[in-house]
């Protein structure tokens, strides 16, 4: 009885079993053929995943007549009745046009303080470090609790004010400034919060393009009587314009998606003066259910904010072949 039992357990020839089955499948993951293709595999699922699948779905959204708070199997389809309802509505090209206006003050500013603060901190020998790190806290921060202290700073007897009223009232100007419910003061507000936070990518991106510049150049020019106006301008500023390219694209990127301090300080108001296209979508989609509507304006931001960024590569492509042939 012992030995037909010890039979049975012994593995019949010709049959693999569960060991060797899984280390020829090890061998064969781990074949040249096979091996270098398993990251390209894993990338590639998650693009489709996490992008196509989305974007996909979106485009199929947005081609139907549908409101989130009825049935999916009554939703019919309209064709391109949602892109012209876009095209044709008031508020999503006012909203369009907040945005850029926002976005190109902020970052316009954000790019100058960003550069001058670099640039001093870049000559700085024993503080760098510590200047580095204080100026780079404001990125750091989460985006909610930025919104919550600037909510306390823009209140009528907050900080702010207090700070103004000297200034102001000599002049017979109410200090009491309402930053959150003037339509001006409101943008103000806005375009305040997102400098005080994002300048710091700004200037990291500036403090690395000085720290790649060649130590060779600038001393040379310098040994030749260059005074450091022209050190900047002719040696200096040519090299920084890739660096300079990148900051405008990434932070224009982020700036047209200005949406947390909105929601945050303003929701949009008073009345529609501060509400992004972000914002506008999102008002859209989840407070009136126009799914259909939101997918064609996601849509169409889309193509908008793709030529406006390939315009942006396609100034950074030629920068950096100017830089390398210069």
């Amino acid at each position: 009885m012992a030995e037909s039992s010890s039979e049975i357990s012994q593995p019949q020839p010709g049959r693999p079993t569960g060991r060797s089955s899984m280390q020829r499948f090890s061998r064969w993951l781990a074949s040249d053929r096979i091996f270098p293709k398993i990251p390209f595999l894993l990338v590639e699922s998650l693009f489709i995943v996490t992008i196509l699948i989305p974007f996909i779905l979106t485009i199929y959204i947005s081609v139907l007549k549908w409101r989130a708070n009825r049935p999916f199997e009554t939703a019919r389809f309209s064709g391109f009745e949602n892109y012209e309802a876009v095209l044709t509505s008031d508020q999503f090209w006012l909203a369009l046009g907040r945005t850029f206006y926002f976005a190109g003050v902020a970052v316009t500013v954000e790019l100058v303080v960003g550069f001058i603060l670099a640039m001093l901190v870049t000559e700085c020998t024993r503080s760098k470090k510590l200047y580095t790190t204080i100026l780079l806290v404001p990125m750091m921060i989460v985006p909610i609790v930025v919104g919550y202290n600037f909510s306390m700073i823009y209140i009528d007897s907050g900080p702010l004010n207090q700070l103004l009223a000297p200034f102001l009232q000599p002049y017979g100007i109410d200090p009491r400034i309402r930053w959150l419910s003037h339509p001006v003061a409101a943008q103000f507000a806005i375009i305040i919060a997102d400098i005080w936070q994002w300048t710091s990518l700004t200037f990291l991106i500036f403090l690395s393009g000085f720290s790649a510049l060649p130590r060779q150049l600038i001393n040379a020019a310098r040994v030749m009587g260059a005074t450091p106006w022209q050190i900047f301008w002719r040696v200096q500023f040519p090299l920084l314009k890739p660096a300079i390219m990148i900051a405008i694209i990434i932070r224009s990127m982020e700036a047209l998606k200005l949406f947390d301090p909105v929601v945050l300080l303003t929701f949009g108001g008073p009345g529609t003066s501060t509400q992004t296209v972000a914002y506008f979508l999102w008002e859209q989609v989840w407070v009136f259910n126009k799914f259909s509507f939101g997918a064609a304006a996601s849509i169409l931001l889309l193509l908008i904010f793709s030529v406006l960024i390939y315009f942006g590569i396609y100034l950074l492509i030629r920068q950096s072949a100017a830089a390398r042939t210069a």
